[in-house]
């Protein structure tokens, strides 16, 4: 799997390409890992380019959203195709981690949530 690096002002935009199954899994939460100790907060992956997730995979994104939350972060997912949204909703993963059809849509949504959290 192939992991892309983009940012949006206090967003930062993760977009991953290929399947996010359990050997590309790890390298995944060891990048957000590091994203944390920069102390960047607000997450987007950008699932439109993720043609397959297996349970490794879908472990991996519950992980990252519990570490996140734990740092009052937000892990977003946007554009997930049919399959990939069906693994989120048989598994109810799309009732703990926010997903947006768009992911613009994603990316304000996250931004709106920065701001809020400011002092």
């Amino acid at each position: 799997m192939e992991i892309k690096l983009e940012m949006d002002n206090e967003v930062i935009i993760l977009k991953l390409i290929g399947s996010l199954v359990a050997s590309s899994a790890e390298g995944l939460k060891e990048q957000i890992a590091k994203l944390m100790e920069k102390k960047y907060r607000f997450i987007l992956l950008d699932l439109g380019k993720v043609d397959f997730i297996d349970s490794s995979g879908l472990g991996a994104c519950i992980a990252i959203k519990r570490d996140l939350t734990a740092t009052n972060g937000i892990l977003a997912c946007a554009a997930l195709n049919e399959n990939v949204r069906k693994v989120f909703r048989m598994t109810r993963a799309d009732q703990k981690i926010l997903v947006f059809d768009a992911r613009q849509e994603a990316v304000n949504a996250l931004l709106e949530r920065a701001r809020a959290s400011r002092p």
